[in-house]
């Protein structure tokens, strides 16, 4: 039985694509029954398409009046916002009834948040933190503005107690890269199964489609590293580039803030259909991410296209791409600028990365891979 915080499809977000292939693969081999919060009304064709993997599927709507109510008492109670966000007790006591009535194998609950719906469930259980969500927060309170950074440390904080008392409710615990499980569980870093993300090689695979920009940078527009990375790109990179290199910024939920970038050189996509096309359009992947944890989906994926990226040592220590050979990395808006003009004006080096970057991910990240790790872990 698999139980996610969000509804699984569409795939815009790096927690769902984790679960959706996790569940795509694991229905080969098991019976999935799915139990997942959502806080929008799932469309038939999204419900329908998780269907082909799940035998059953338990939905539970969140609504805003309950989201904002449960995340005000949360600074009485000091539970993490995350856990008050998607716990609501009346929905435990149902969860448990769905458990004896389903009686299933194993319990695999997909981040801390949605854990205490079962962690005091006396049945086999595994807990995916997936990423180390407090290291995160306290990233994010480090590069907020400074009335905003009491707020995301006490959140760091709770988040960081919270992650260390989990440990003692689960049988098996996962994540996806080993800095955020050695910052979990430093000293005891064998207690939590590192299993990466995969990438599904036969959809991102390189197109002979001609480039329409220069630059892409492509993720979830609302998510505050991803918000930073757009500016970071937009206000400190660009400045430094000819005037004829081009930007585009692709992915859903835009915020004002990265709306705001668009320029004569810049231009904001917004949600796109198949993402294919966003990594299509451009000569090079730029992702300057300097916030957040775990792995980022998006250079993978990038990779997997062909496609030449340029990120941080920060986002490449969770994937373990060779630098300099299947991607380069940069630190400061001079160096991404360096790296970059060395990609547009050097075809042969661009293509020799490129290749050297899909090469790197055909042999090192498979979805079914992973999930048979996933599966090892709890024999």
């Amino acid at each position: 039985m698999v139980f996610t915080s969000r509804f699984p499809y569409p795939i815009e977000r790096g927690d769902k694509l984790r679960i959706y292939h996790q569940i795509r693969e694991l229905s080969q081999h098991h019976e999935v029954v799915l139990v997942t919060l959502h806080d929008h009304a799932i469309p038939e064709k999204d419900m329908t398409e998780m269907k082909q993997y799940c035998q059953r599927i338990y939905p539970f709507r969140l609504t805003k009046f309950s989201i904002i109510w449960h995340l005000a008492l949360s600074l009485l109670n000091q539970r993490p916002a995350q856990l008050a966000y998607f716990f609501r007790p009346k929905w435990k006591r149902k969860i448990r009834e769905i458990i004896e009535k389903e009686q299933p194998d194993h319990l695999y609950c997909q981040l801390l948040r949605i854990a205490a719906y079962v962690r005091d469930v006396p049945m086999p259980k595994t807990l995916d933190f997936m990423d180390a969500l407090s290291v995160g927060m306290q990233r994010r309170a480090d590069q907020s503005p400074w009335w905003l950074r009491p707020i995301f440390r006490r959140e760091a904080k709770l988040l960081a107690r919270y992650e260390r008392a989990l440990l003692a409710d689960f049988d098996h615990f996962t994540i996806i890269s080993t800095q955020d499980r050695d910052h979990i569980h430093p000293g005891k870093s064998s207690d939590i199964q590192v299993i990466s993300n995969g990438v599904d090689t036969s959809f991102f695979a390189p197109q002979t489609k001609l480039p329409i920009v220069d630059l892409v940078f492509v993720g979830n527009l609302g998510y505050f590293p991803n918000v930073e990375a757009a500016k970071y790109l937009a206000q400190k990179v660009m400045p430094l580039l000819g005037k004829d290199i081009r930007l585009s910024l692709a992915g859903a939920r835009p915020t004002s803030e990265v709306l705001a970038l668009t320029s004569d050189r810049v231009s904001v996509s917004g949600w796109v259909e198949d993402i294919r096309d966003a990594y299509a359009s451009a000569k090079v992947m730029v992702a300057p991410l300097f916030a957040g944890s775990g792995q980022q989906n998006k250079i993978l994926e990038a990779m997997a296209m062909g496609l030449p990226c340029v990120t941080t040592p920060l986002v490449n220590r969770a994937i373990g791409a060779l630098e300099g050979d299947a991607i380069l990395l940069a630190e400061s808006p001079e160096d991404f600028a360096r790296h970059i003009n060395r990609l547009l004006t050097d075809d042969a080096e661009a293509t020799r990365i490129g290749q050297a970057g899909l090469q790197f991910v055909q042999k090192m990240y498979s979805w079914e891979g992973t999930v048979k790790e996933l599966m090892g872990v709890w024999k």
